[in-house]
């Protein structure tokens, strides 16, 4: 599993459409009550699977060669199967009754779960082939359980960012916003390395390791 979050910041023509806005607001506030749409947050995901070929006919052959080429995670280093993710956040505010709401909130994530493949799979034993498989669903759960960790954590922090407010005007609302992020996006990582220790156990004690590596 990778901790990678690449946080896409507000790009330019956001900044620009959000001055516009403000800037009619103050030349037609005298005639005119502007109306801030109610608030919408959105957690919007998706997931790419890719495989990584591994080679050999045995638990002992495909473990060596699963050590010696291995998938390489971009914060973890070496690894079996893994999970990179990144996001981008889309966001509007508005002023209403006075203060600053959130009145859009969009925030998509994009995983890829890499998981190992066998090249030599029809070569295998029968046994071999059933430890391999159950090897390779052992390390599927793995791996989408940390994404269902992230997607409930999104499914928190998602609506409770998108309830932030601020002084009207909205000076430094959109940082506010991504910092509250941030700093639940830790909060996750936490749960993370949490279940990363709980279920090292049960991935070592899978029949496919224990043959491989004679425990």
């Amino acid at each position: 599993m990778a901790g990678r979050l690449a946080s896409k910041r507000f790009g330019r023509d956001g900044r620009m459409k959000h001055r516009i806005n403000r800037l009619a607001l103050l030349l037609f506030l005298p005639i005119l009550v502007v109306s801030v749409p109610q608030a919408r947050a959105d957690l919007v995901h998706s997931t790419q699977y890719r495989n990584h070929t591994v080679r050999g006919t045995t638990p002992p052959e495909v473990w060596r060669y699963m050590n010696a080429h291995p998938i390489m995670d971009p914060d973890d280093g070496p690894a079996y199967a893994n999970l990179t993710h990144d996001h981008d956040l889309s966001l509007q505010t508005g002023t209403r009754n006075g203060r600053c709401e959130v009145t859009s909130l969009t925030f998509r994530w994009r995983f890829v779960l890499t998981l190992p493949k066998a090249a030599d799979y029809g070569r295998m034993s029968g046994a071999t082939q059933a430890m391999w498989t159950s090897f390779l669903a052992g390390l599927k759960r793995h791996e989408e359980t940390h994404r269902t960790i992230f997607l409930e954590c999104g499914a928190q922090f998602v609506p409770a960012a998108e309830r932030l407010t601020g002084p009207a005007g909205c000076f430094g609302m959109k940082r506010k916003v991504q910092r509250f992020i941030d700093q639940r996006y830790a909060t996750c990582m936490a749960k993370q390395k949490a279940f990363e220790r709980q279920d090292r156990s049960r991935i070592l004690g899978l029949a496919f390791i224990r043959a491989a590596t004679g425990k």
